[in-house]
């Protein structure tokens, strides 16, 4: 898809108005400045590009030019501590906070050098003067020949210290960056202060221990399940081994001598079941309550190791399936982070309302008693279909601040992740759970409308309507759902899908002309999906298999036109479309 810059024409006229009406600083009028933007020497990379950043989108916004310069001769705006005058309090910022606040003439933007100059500047950008950076694609650039700030006193700070939205399409490094993400998969380097790295990412018992250099030789490293060592695949390792806890140490020494960039490392379970059963892994586990109690004795063991020699290094593991439930008498090492990944939770509803997700609150609120160093692993697509529509919103809005609430500094929110991305909403799904990432208390709902507004364009109201009866259907009819989603749910009656096939079908018409029809067309993906695989699923084929097939042919078609690889996690489009194919007969 060629990139696309929406220009808004003007702001309104009221709200311009009203700016100007209070203004204290007025940075370019009619299209000229006399205004500097400060960048003192020995700045930092990101510092760097923070100013270059600001440059350039005011040009953007209002054809003005104003110069670089590492010392003040005029009127500036101030980038970074090292610029800001001293009564401008920049402590306890961190690495990615920021302030933004107008002195006399001046305005300041300074924050933590790793991050938060940068991101005060895109902050300053997006909140002040209303940029948007929706995809990497698309943008919203505003235009006005006069930018006229008011008074300003803003300071900020994440709610969290670890922020990926897990979606493709949020790996682009300048979308990343300009929407204050932070996370292992984005492009991100050094000119934007890096990221949060992990070496491994997840699920690396057997990277610790390998099975193919132990499995025979020592058998005894590995699960014993109903009487029997077992060194497969779908095994985990035995923790109260003495030698596995100090081939797994050695290990992780070996990672962070190899690879100083990341800043964690994990030491997590398989992503399988079959948890040891001897009887001193069983006694510990009885000790503790849960298996979790095993685990995060063995991982503080390590990161006891790991801070004597790299004390800025964080150790990762996991709380999910079988060790979701916390331990009894252990707690986290201040070096660790947790991440519960409660893949089981119904993401229909926020979890504090729903029912079925007592359990996965009642975890969360009871790991936040024994540490303030929690990771969320949230899922918010279905693994089986990448395509099917996934309303969950509501949720995810009221759980954010949840999480905030319970002590979590960490979010990583699961979508569609292949090589072409694609997944339902993805770009929508990415800009919002940035914002929520950065700030709990955002109106979810609010951002949708933004988004939606200008990204889709004309065709926004249907897209708005089509979202909003899935998110009604699934509250009125008190329907759950989890990462497990397919098309035989109640969620996709024959009413629901005939009302998102007319709505569709104005957007389209809506959009007609427009840049953004080719948006629309991809979001009628997810409906057009769930009407070719519900007869597959609930087989009821019989006597539609010609029609099928060709409408199979035609979708699979307008979806590689997306560039989309995936329709699951686990196979590749060809490899799904053939299977489909041989199901239908042809």
């Amino acid at each position: 898809m060629k990139k696309a810059i929406l220009m808004s024409a003007v702001l309104l006229m009221a709200s311009a108005a009203s700016i100007l009406a209070k203004a204290d600083t007025v940075l370019v009028k009619d299209g000229k400045s006399n205004y500097q933007i400060v960048l003192p020497k020995g700045s930092s990379p990101s510092e760097h590009r923070a100013a270059a950043e600001l440059k350039e989108h005011i040009r953007l916004i209002s054809g003005a030019t104003l110069p670089i310069v590492s010392e003040k001769t005029g009127p500036a705006i101030l980038i970074g501590g090292g610029a800001a005058p001293r009564d401008v309090d920049i402590s306890g910022l961190g690495d990615e906070g920021f302030v933004i606040k107008t002195i006399g003439e001046d305005l300041v933007i300074a924050g933590g050098r790793l991050r938060g100059t940068m991101y005060g500047v895109d902050g300053f950008l997006e909140d002040v003067l209303g940029c948007r950076w929706y995809s990497a694609q698309v943008s919203k650039i505003p235009k006005m020949r006069t930018i006229a700030v008011p008074a300003l006193d803003i300071r900020e700070t994440p709610a969290f210290e670890y922020r990926e939205p897990f979606f493709t399409e949020a790996w682009d490094k300048d979308w990343a960056a300009r929407n204050r993400v932070n996370g292992q998969a984005t492009r991100l380097d050094r000119s934007t202060g890096g990221k949060i790295t992990y070496y491994p990412f997840v699920h690396t018992f057997f990277r610790l221990v390998p099975v193919e250099k132990y499995g025979e030789s020592h058998p005894e490293y590995f699960s014993l399940v109903d009487g029997k060592r077992v060194g497969g695949e779908r095994s985990q390792l035995c923790l109260t081994n003495p030698d596995v806890l100090r081939i797994a140490t050695e290990t992780v020494l070996q990672w962070i001598d190899e690879h100083p960039e990341a800043k964690i490392y994990s030491v997590s379970q398989n992503d399988c079941h079959n948890n040891c059963q001897c009887d001193n892994c069983r006694a510990v586990e009885e000790e503790e309550g849960s298996p979790s109690g095993l685990v995060l004795r063995f991982v503080n063991a390590i990161a006891a190791e790991v801070a004597k020699k790299s004390p800025d290094k964080l150790i990762d593991t996991l709380a999910y399936q079988y060790t979701e439930k916390p331990p009894k008498i252990t707690k986290p090492a201040d070096n660790v982070r947790v991440r519960m990944c409660p893949i089981g939770a119904c993401q229909a509803h926020p979890y504090e309302k729903c029912p079925k997700d007592a359990s996965v609150v009642s975890n969360l609120k009871a790991w936040h008693q024994i540490t303030d160093n929690l990771y969320i692993w949230h899922y918010n697509i279905s693994f089986g279909h990448y395509l099917i529509p996934f309303p969950d919103f509501e949720e995810l809005g009221a759980d954010a601040d949840m999480y905030h609430r319970n002590g979590v500094k960490g979010v990583f929110w699961q979508g569609d992740y292949s090589s072409g991305g694609g997944g339902e909403f993805a770009e929508l799904r990415s800009w919002v759970l940035a914002k929520l990432s950065w700030n709990t208390k955002a109106d979810w709902s609010a951002l949708v409308d933004d988004f939606m507004n200008s990204y889709y364009g004309k065709a926004a109201p249907y897209i708005r309507q089509y979202f909003d009866i899935l998110h009604k259907e699934v509250r009125e009819k008190n329907i759950h759902f989890n990462c497990g989603l397919n098309t035989k749910s109640e969620l996709f009656s024959p009413k629901i899908i005939a009302e998102s096939v007319r709505l569709l079908d104005r957007a389209e018409k809506a959009a007609k002309d427009d840049e953004a029809l080719d948006r629309v067309k991809k979001v009628r993906l997810g409906i057009d999906y769930v009407r070719l695989m519900q007869p597959i699923e609930n087989k009821e084929t019989k006597g539609r298999e010609k029609e099928l097939l060709a409408g199979w042919d035609e979708f699979v078609s307008r979806c590689k036109h997306y560039g989309i690889t995936n329709l699951n996690e686990w196979s590749g489009i060809d490899s799904t479309y053939a299977d489909v194919k041989k199901k239908l007969g042809g």
